[in-house]
């Protein structure tokens, strides 16, 4: 194989293979290109259209530095190792990035160490941190710091002391005489920690001026890093237990018993030792001072799925369109190449399993995979499916895991102890070095695009990663998103269909026949066709549409309608489950005075407070602020307060009333605070521990209940007028989604949609399951307003106390990307604002924001400098 070839095969940047052709010619390269854990600010203060000033090397977003390979460590320095290096008066972390045999500065710093022999990054997240970068207009170390476990990045501690050669001046004022008395009583001291005992916002620059003056030395090192291996202490014996042996422990009873208690079990832990049998360190001591025990120390690994069991599966037969989906799918595999298809199938037809056949195939061949899930509270119910498939051979990473857990479960993949990574977005960046499939479940899902810098979205990340890797991806939906499937029919993406709700073979049938106590055959399940007789299928569950207009003139004030409050009682006499979906947390979502129409609001954001019942208090849904209810308005003093609105407590507490025979769980944000929440909420449903959950957002994504006969959703209308473009869809997405709960085994189901707006094109679609119906429509109303697919899309959002100066800076960039529009001639490009967000003040900050909309906003933002405050948002997911 040429050498060239082997380059394309690991995908490597133009970076690498100048490095490893230097290399291969014998060429000694003598600098590091190093990325180094801080934030480079721009030179210029305020934002211009000038193009931006090179910092050494690239531009402030992308900027590495050079530093001299001392020679002891030529020979270990590799690309993608966790570096320390000096960085003006500071030590840093960095990541090689790349190497050099000239530098363009005339000077530069020697590596201080190698933190870690073996690689942190590979090629491939090499290329795919500078593609991030670059498109998503962030600092190159923030997409670096993507790929590492939380604890690995370690901060820069500040200590200051007196300085001993410099006497203290006279003419210092009340503020730093106290720094100097602080550090006269107590020595060295953290700056962080002289902070908070002066409790003076300018600690800051008194030390700076302090220091300047040589009264006061600031030292920098590295903090201790957060996460470590875990280690335990583990007691082996040492020789046999001879009869001699026991004679000189004869006055030792517990020691004959540690004794033997190893003989038997063999090596053991310190901590198993101490609670099966007993003793202390002291009887260890004594036994290992007698030679008879030796005390070492091992790493014990951090695995949430370690004492699991799972009840092992077998692959069942494919149904025709799954099989026609399968072999395309199976084809693309065992081709090289980068693919991406988009597995669109209704809810319950089957797409796990494709993923699974997929899974099985790369595995076979030695070749690793990534499976992406929208929420955390999807993972137990993935990781049951996958782990019955493939035991031993899963690794799992989201948030809700401790820091130790993530830890270890990254060096576990990164050295090949895993073959399938589970988890939230974040699981992306895993680092498997053989990746031949990414999975993505609910590609849909707005959860995939991160709020915060760099604002990534794992499905965009995940197809440029498997183009640097050349490995396949699939994207599973029962409602893509606009975008995909409209690259899907232009051909970008492999299109295929799965159209019917698999209800199992019919052994399954006849099992949850006798399971439910059905004597008939069960109306709706039919065969899916000629040479599959085992296989059944059902149609999906009908979904009425509640006028709720019609229910108040009707004299219904209730947040059920007649319709669904009776099919609740059905169902629940029938010993059967219900959902009830309502995307809004608390009680009621606002309270406001019937007299002045004062509405109680957030102190630090300006939006609602909602009520909630355990707290019996006003919770800001933003900042988590809280408040008493008033007695009285705090604006006219009027009494007569009242609640608006319904959240999921609400509707908790008027099922009670009328079921209080009923077993409820409620699940959303306020029920999950706890790590193994979500999983002990799901598993007291699926044991059928509880007849009713209540729930957000999170109950409308691949559960499969198969108790459950009725969804009720309390309103439709919850999003659908908010001041973004993808109202519409998402109303349709989380509709279609939350009915596909319902009707899953022989025992059927419906849905009931509670709605003000039941003749709109969203709620009708999703009533009808159609969604080619609502694509049509909503993309004609993207195309005349030249909403993406037809443009692209970059938010700038300005962020700043003073609500004056927010505006000031945002009407200051819209006349310089309008000037700049017009000189460079880009006619495709326009924008949209300024104007304040909608949610135009959050935790004290004002927010005005700007779009970019055309085909490349790129061309007109890639060379600006945004000052402090400005966050910008390519391809958002969010108008808010």
């Amino acid at each position: 194989m040429s050498v060239e070839r082997w380059y394309s095969l690991l995908g490597l940047d133009r970076v690498l293979r100048r490095f490893l052709k230097a290399q291969y010619a014998g060429k000694v390269m003598r600098y590091a290109k190093v990325v180094v854990n801080t934030r480079v600010q721009p030179r210029k203060k305020l934002l211009d259209d000038a193009p931006r000033g090179e910092v050494e090397n690239g531009t402030t977003l992308d900027v590495t530095f050079h530093y001299s390979i001392p020679p002891e460590l030529h020979n270990d320095a590799k690309v993608g190792q966790l570096v320390v290096v000096p960085f003006g008066s500071r030590r840093l972390q960095g990541v090689i990035f790349g190497f050099d045999d000239q530098s363009p500065v005339p000077e530069t710093k020697d590596l201080y160490e190698i933190a870690d022999p073996t690689p942190v990054l590979s090629p491939a997240q090499i290329e795919l941190a500078s593609w991030i970068s670059s498109y998503y207009l962030a600092p190159l170390i923030d997409a670096v710091l993507l790929m590492l476990p939380p604890g690995m990045a370690r901060r820069t501690r500040v200590t200051l002391r007196l300085n001993a050669e410099h006497a203290p001046p006279t003419d210092l004022n009340s503020q730093q005489q106290t720094v100097i008395e602080t550090l006269e009583r107590e020595g060295e001291v953290p700056l962080h920690t002289l902070g908070r005992r002066l409790k003076l916002r300018n600690y800051r620059s008194l030390v700076e001026g302090l220091a300047r003056r040589g009264v006061i030395v600031k030292r920098s090192e590295l903090a201790e890093a957060r996460a470590k291996p875990k280690m335990e202490r583990v007691a082996r014996l040492k020789g046999e237990i001879t009869s001699d042996v026991l004679e000189q422990l004869r006055r030792a009873p517990l020691q004959t018993a540690i004794v033997q208690y190893l003989d038997d079990r063999g090596p053991a832990p310190v901590s198993h030792i101490f609670s099966e049998v007993g003793g202390s360190s002291a009887t260890l001591k004594r036994l290992a001072d007698k030679g008879l025990i030796q005390l070492d120390e091992q790493e014990v690994w951090r695995d949430p799925l370690q004492g699991r069991t799972f009840v092992l599966s077998t692959p069942p037969k494919l149904t025709p369109a799954q099989d026609a989906a399968w072999r395309e799918i199976e084809a693309s595999l065992q081709t090289p190449g980068s693919e991406v298809f988009l597995l669109h199938g209704v809810t319950g037809s089957g797409k796990t399993e494709i993923y699974l056949r997929a899974l099985q195939e790369v595995l076979a061949v030695e070749q690793q995979a990534i499976v992406l899930v929208p929420e955390i509270a999807l993972t137990p119910q993935t990781i049951r499916r996958f782990a019955a498939r493939f035991p031993g051979r899963i690794a799992v990473l989201h948030s809700k895991l401790s820091i130790g857990e993530r830890y270890d479960g990254w060096r576990r993949i990164r050295d090949g102890r895993a073959d399938i990574v589970i988890g939230s977005r974040s699981a992306v960046f895993a680092p498997l070095p053989r990746l031949g499939l990414i999975v993505i479940d609910e590609e849909h899902e707005w959860s995939y695009k991160q709020d915060r810098m760099p604002r990534y979205h794992a499905r965009d990340v995940a197809i440029r990663l498997a183009e640097i890797s050349e490995c396949k991806v699939i994207l599973g939906t029962a409602t893509p998103d606009v975008v995909s499937y409209y690259r899907a029919q232009r051909g970008e993406y492999n299109l295929l269909h799965l159209p019917q709700r698999i209800m199992g073979h019919r052994r399954r049938i006849e099992e949850q026949r006798a399971q439910y106590g059905i004597e008939q055959e069960p109306a709706g399940v039919k065969e899916v066709g000629e040479g599959y007789d085992e296989a059944m299928y059902m149609d999906l569950p009908p979904v009425q549409v509640v006028d709720l207009r019609q229910e108040l003139r009707a004299g219904n004030r209730s947040i059920f309608s007649r319709g669904l409050r009776e099919a609740m009682r059905e169902t629940l006499a029938a010993k059967e489950q219900v959902i009830l979906f309502l995307n809004r947390r608390g009680a009621t979502t606002f309270v406001m005075c019937r007299d002045c129409g004062h509405v109680m609001k957030c102190k630090r954001c300006d939006v609602p407070l909602a009520y909630h019942f355990p707290e019996d208090a006003l919770v800001c849904h933003h900042c988590n602020w809280q408040t008493i209810v008033p007695d009285a308005c705090p604006s006219c003093h009027s009494e007569r307060i009242k609640h608006f609105g319904v959240g999921t407590q609400k509707v908790e507490a008027v099922t009670r009333q009328l079921f209080p025979e009923a077993e409820i769980v409620r699940w959303d944000r306020d029920t999950t605070a706890g790590r193994m929440a979500h999983e002990e909420i799901l598993e007291r449903f699926i044991n059928h521990e509880a007849d009713v959950m209540i729930g957000t957002q999170m109950i409308a994504k691949g559960l499969d209940l198969p108790l459950v006969t009725l969804v009720g959703v309390i309103t439709a209308d919850t999003a659908l007028y908010l001041p973004d473009f993808r109202a519409g869809e998402r109303t349709f997405q989380l509709l279609t989604q939350v009915a596909g709960r319902a009707g899953r085994s022989i025992l059927g189901g419906k849905v009931f949609v509670q709605t003000y707006a039941p003749s709109h094109y969203c709620i009708q679609a999703a009533s009808r399951h159609d969604y080619q119906g609502f694509y049509a429509q909503e993309m004609e109303f993207r195309r005349q307003q030249r909403y993406p697919p037809f443009s692209r899309l970059a938010r700038m959002v300005y962020v700043h106390r003073d609500a004056q100066q927010c505006k000031e800076e945002a009407m200051r960039l819209h006349r310089v990307l309008s000037n700049k529009i017009a000189r460079l001639g880009l006619p495709e490009i326009d924008l949209i604002g300024p104007a304040p967000s909608f949610l135009s003040r959050i935790r004290g900050q004002y927010r005005w924001h700007l779009i970019v909309r055309g085909r490349d906003p790129h061309s007109l933002l890639w060379d600006l400098e945004f000052p402090l405050g400005w966050r910008v948002d390519v391809d958002p997911v969010s108008m808010l």
